[in-house]
């Protein structure tokens, strides 16, 4: 009798208390990471806000990147985490437009950088993976492409055998390239914005580029989204609440970019499940971008 009790009392301890390995679940089969410009920081909108706090624990992401945390000191970021179940957060700075990460397992911050990038870079581990997140120049080719080099240049000094690199990077993608360029409404709306400026420049000669996302694939990242969402289903931005417009308008179609991602080591190609785009109806009306995911299967 005494031996049943003992069992039945070590297998409720089990199902209360979990047991870790290696900074993941033991029951967790896979693992789940998003990458969210969650666009200045919900501009302090309530609704926006519990409407990302419910989308987010619908999807249950063990690791939530965010840019745009506009207005967000690490405090007020370790408050939004907690109401979607994370209690590990950082953040790249305070002020302008930092860059954050929360987890549902414990953050090491190994490199917050400001220099040299437009808003910022994170470098943290988590669930035994090297995360990086930034968010590059919004305005500029040139500056970054330099941004990209920095990171590569980084991840291989540092040797980052399983990393992963996600945000907005406001870049194309070369697997974009034959849906892209078919937006002449884009081309147009970039061409003139480019016209306007003394100085910088989001177009190549007139023509998208192409060299940012090149840069930072050809030292063996993976865009693991473009393995799994068709091209003409990978707009990550502009969300129709933009302007306004009901999900779906097809006024869309002409202006539809990609422009975040999350890009894994050559480590992590073969623990990939599954990658999506949020474009669809639920994601409305949160932001001005869509969000991306990648799942992974746990490592034994």
């Amino acid at each position: 009798m005494k031996k049943q009790l003992y069992l039945i009392y070590a297998l409720l301890l089990a199902l209360l208390f979990p047991a870790v390995s290696n900074g993941q679940s033991s029951g967790k089969e896979k693992m789940r990471v998003i990458s969210y410009n969650i666009w200045n920081g919900f501009e302090k909108d309530a609704s926006r806000r519990e409407n990302f706090i419910k989308w987010v624990k619908g999807q249950q992401p063990d690791i939530l990147a965010m840019t745009e945390l506009v207005g967000f000191t690490e405090k007020d970021l370790g408050e939004l985490a907690a109401q979607y179940g994370h209690p590990y957060y950082a953040i790249v700075k305070e002020e302008g437009y930092p860059v954050g990460v929360t987890s549902n397992e414990p953050i090491t911050v190994i490199k917050k950088q400001v220099e040299g990038f437009w808003h910022g870079m994170l470098h943290v581990k988590t669930h035994g993976l090297d995360i990086i997140v930034t968010h590059l120049s919004p305005h500029d080719w040139k500056f970054r492409l330099k941004e990209a080099g920095m990171l590569t240049k980084y991840i291989q000094d540092n040797q980052l055998d399983n990393c992963m690199v996600m945000g907005d990077f406001n870049s194309y993608s070369p697997f974009d390239a034959d849906w892209v360029e078919t937006h002449t409404q884009l081309i147009e709306n970039m061409q003139k914005w480019d016209a306007e400026q003394e100085t910088y420049r989001n177009m190549r000669d007139g023509r998208f580029d192409y060299s940012v996302l090149s840069k930072l694939l050809s030292t063996g990242l993976t865009d693991v989204c473009r393995m799994y969402v068709p091209a003409d289903k990978r707009t990550t931005f502009p969300a129709a609440f933009l302007y306004g417009w009901q999900h779906g308008d097809t006024r869309l179609r002409g202006i539809g970019e990609r422009l975040d991602y999350i890009l894994v080591s050559p480590s992590l190609v073969s623990r990939c499940i599954h990658a999506a785009i949020h474009n669809g109806i639920e994601a409305e009306g949160i932001s001005d971008h869509y969000p991306v995911s990648v799942d992974l299967r746990n490592s034994k």
